[in-house]
């Protein structure tokens, strides 16, 4: 039947599908899972045509809580990593985390029909690459954004996002009783969690901003809100002659294995604080990577005034974030600017938004710059 084949399209995502509808050149141009979304959509679309199509697309999207959960669960249990250490049959899978086999075995073969696994024989299961994403050893990990993303307190905060859509404030702080931030250091087991996914999805997106823009005569950076270090090691490891800051929050940068390297001796400090505060003076270039989008207008605001301030009359300031385009175009930052209201209370911006908050703060766009990723790079100086 017709609408079967769509239904197939759709599946063959999970396959690794990744070619993407043209984009004109003034648009922002969709990276790979910009890509996946927009061939979702078009998928969806064309379910849409036959009479049973809304209904079946509708029922796909309402069970996107099924899927989400139990990706969390096959993460938190390390299933991929005991499949890849040779731990392949359900028995031995249910023994090694403490579950129900039979249980276990409905939720494998449901994410094996998905293509994040499959069953090679009767209760013996392998990883397909889709399902390698979530090992914990392999480069590009994506197990601790499935641990955090979908972890009881935000799962919980999602719950309550009429809570969001109502008072425009983050549900996280309304059912957590205490706002992003200060909940990740008040329990470290989940601040543990979040700083990982950081590094990670800095190791993601760290290749696109150097390839994009040149740091070249650059002596000194500042990394604002830079983590554990993963954006600055990238950029002082491909510039030997630079000299780093990393800004964060103290109980974030107390761990910073990626930058206290003999590689680096010499080259970096590391400062903790906070940028609502202030942030250190006197450098060549300050970047806030991956930051405004986490923090209201008015923070944002506090923020890049900070910035300003410690700015030379030559300094440049790089804010790197994700951008929204105008209209209802299909992309996949929209998903991260829901996250951004019903977690941190931050947004995903639209440029002319941007512009807005950098004359506000006595700053200038000198360009924006598309990476190629989910990340736009706004350079600006002083207005």
């Amino acid at each position: 039947m017709a609408t079967d084949k769509r239904i197939d399209r759709v599946l063959k995502l999970k396959e690794g599908e990744t070619t993407c509808p043209a984009t004109a050149k003034s648009e922002i141009r969709p990276s790979l899972p910009e890509c996946q979304l927009s061939l979702w959509v078009s998928s969806m679309t064309e379910l849409s045509a036959s009479p049973a199509g809304p209904v079946d697309q509708m029922r796909m999207m309402l069970a996107g809580h099924v899927i989400a959960q139990s990706l969390h669960v096959l993460a938190l249990l390390g299933i991929p990593d005991l499949i890849e250490s040779g731990h392949r049959g359900l028995d031995d899978l249910a023994a090694a985390t403490g579950m129900h086999p039979p249980s276990l075995h409905r939720m494998l073969t449901t994410l094996a029909s998905l293509g994040v696994l499959t069953e090679i024989a009767d209760g013996e299961f392998g990883l397909t690459p889709l399902g390698a994403t979530l090992r914990s050893d392999v480069k590009g990990s994506l197990r601790d954004q499935a641990l955090f993303e979908t972890s009881g307190e935000v799962w919980a905060a999602w719950g309550s996002l009429v809570y969001s859509l109502r008072s425009g404030q983050p549900s996280f702080t309304s059912v957590n009783k205490s706002p992003l931030f200060s909940y990740l250091a008040e329990h470290p087991e989940a601040g543990a969690v979040f700083n990982r996914f950081m590094t990670a999805q800095s190791n993601l997106q760290n290749a696109a901003i150097i390839q994009n823009y040149d740091f070249s005569g650059v002596r000194t950076l500042v990394d604002v809100g830079g983590g554990q270090g993963a954006t600055l090691g990238a950029i002082l490891g491909r510039y030997p002659e630079m000299r780093g800051t990393l800004f964060d929050l103290p109980k974030v940068v107390a761990n910073t294995p990626l930058i206290q390297t003999p590689e680096f001796a010499g080259r970096c400090d590391v400062i903790g604080g906070s940028a609502l505060e202030g942030v250190p003076k006197g450098a060549d270039i300050y970047v806030v990577k991956r930051v405004i989008m986490s923090f209201s207008d008015e923070d944002s605001l506090t923020i890049l005034r900070n910035c300003r301030a410690a700015m030379r009359t030559d300094s440049r300031i790089l804010v790197i974030d994700p951008m929204v385009p105008d209209g209802i175009k299909a992309h996949y930052n929209r998903l991260t600017d829901l996250l951004m209201l019903v977690v941190p209370g931050g947004r995903c911006r639209p440029e002319r938004e941007f512009r807005k908050l950098f004359d506000a703060a006595g700053l200038s766009i000198t360009r924006v710059i598309d990476t190629g990723s989910s990340n736009f790079i706004l350079e600006g100086t002083i207005a």
